[in-house]
């Protein structure tokens, strides 16, 4: 089976992730894999290209510099003409939209769409746009059911035109550290004997950073003995970096940038923030579940679904956070995190999602051979 994968771009991000590890974990014998990008993937919008490429994936873009270069995009037409993909899988919004329209222009059998997110940013067209090319895809999956109903609700799409394929990562790779967290506390300039709240994500407004940085702040001059370390880039980090100079303890703030060893860094936190304003299903939280640590989240969409033990909080809520934070230092609950780090592996495991998702591609297979 020939699948080519169209995404908006190969950035840092939580689909790009989805897309890497389907192309790792599907049966080479049998599924062929491409992946497209829109966007260029030279620079900023090609992290994941490299490691595409690393696996034997073939690796292809548009080479837009913006979104809606339109002349350009109608290049996927003789990309699609081609390669002849018996599925063509798209993921996020431009994908999504330009996938179905094309592949329908040149007669693709199987176009699946996969939306990542709850958008909840002031994006009225996206919406009328996914409901208008629904009709030209066989079926459009969701990361959760929480982003199923969203999208459904805002779309008004049929709830049966969609499926949930709950995302997943390698939880074995975060189950135990491959360096001593000691060592990596002392490594990022972590005081002896100090406490660590960290998290990890993309420095976007999404993911409500300054928030968390708004309520260490609040939690700092009450604890001498706490830190914060944040991993990541994105557009928000110069923001956060002033923020953070304006706590008033900024030397316990460390903005370490996007880091390759998430697993042993994991294991060097106390805590867990996620600080989300909005989500899909964030592969971070997840992350922090395997690795069996505490975590303090935002109830956001899919969070709640996902986060069967650890405190909630409501977004946008910096004393609330710091009240949880706080509780989580001084009143870590070992049989909870073992709860969560099960969850984990029994639900979020990468070879859940990608039987998931080979089932759904046999399913169209087997409607096309009985019609």
């Amino acid at each position: 089976m020939n699948i080519l994968h169209l995404i908006t771009g190969l950035g840092q991000g939580g689909a790009e992730q989805i897309v890497l590890d389907l192309a790792r974990g599907l049966d080479r014998e049998r599924h062929k894999i491409s992946v497209c990008s829109i966007l260029d993937v030279s620079g900023a919008y090609g992290v994941y290209a490299a490691r595409l490429r690393e696996l034997g994936v073939d690796v292809l873009s548009l080479g837009l510099t913006r979104k809606w270069q339109i002349r350009r995009a109608l290049a996927l037409e003789n990309v699609l003409r081609d390669l002849k993909p018996d599925v063509l899988h798209c993921h996020m919004f431009h994908a999504n939209v330009l996938g179905r329209w094309a592949g329908n222009r040149v007669g693709l059998p199987h176009i699946i769409a996969t939306v990542h997110i709850a958008e909840r940013r002031w994006r009225p067209w996206r919406f009328w746009l996914e409901r208008r090319t629904d009709p030209l895809g066989s079926v459009t999956v969701c990361v959760s059911h929480s982003v199923l109903e969203f999208h459904a609700r805002r779309t008004r799409v049929p709830r049966d035109r969609f499926v949930v394929v709950p995302n997943g990562i390698d939880t074995a790779r975060f189950a135990e550290p491959g360096r001593a967290p000691a060592e990596l506390r002392r490594e990022l300039g972590i005081g002896p004997g100090s406490k660590v709240i960290g998290s990890v994500g993309r420095l976007d407004e999404q993911k409500g950073h300054r928030y968390l940085i708004d309520a260490f702040g609040k939690m700092a001059g009450e604890r001498a003995d706490v830190e914060l370390v944040i991993a990541g880039d994105g557009p928000q980090r110069h923001k956060l970096e002033r923020l953070a100079g304006r706590t008033g303890c900024s030397a316990r703030i460390h903005l370490i940038g996007r880091r390759p060893d998430v697993p042993d860094l994991l294991h060097a936190f106390d805590v867990f923030a996620l600080a989300s304003v909005y989500e899909g299903l964030p592969l971070a939280l997840i992350e922090a579940m395997a690795a069996g640590v505490p975590v303090v989240a935002s109830a956001v969409d899919s969070v709640p679904e996902v986060l069967v033990a650890g405190r909630l909080v409501p977004p946008r809520d910096p004393e609330r956070l710091a009240e949880a934070l706080l509780d989580a230092l001084d009143h870590s609950d070992p049989e909870q995190t073992r709860r969560a780090q099960e969850h984990a592996r029994e639900h979020h495991d990468v070879s859940t999602m990608v039987a998931g998702y080979a089932e759904l591609y046999d399913s169209l297979a087997a409607g096309s051979a009985s019609g």
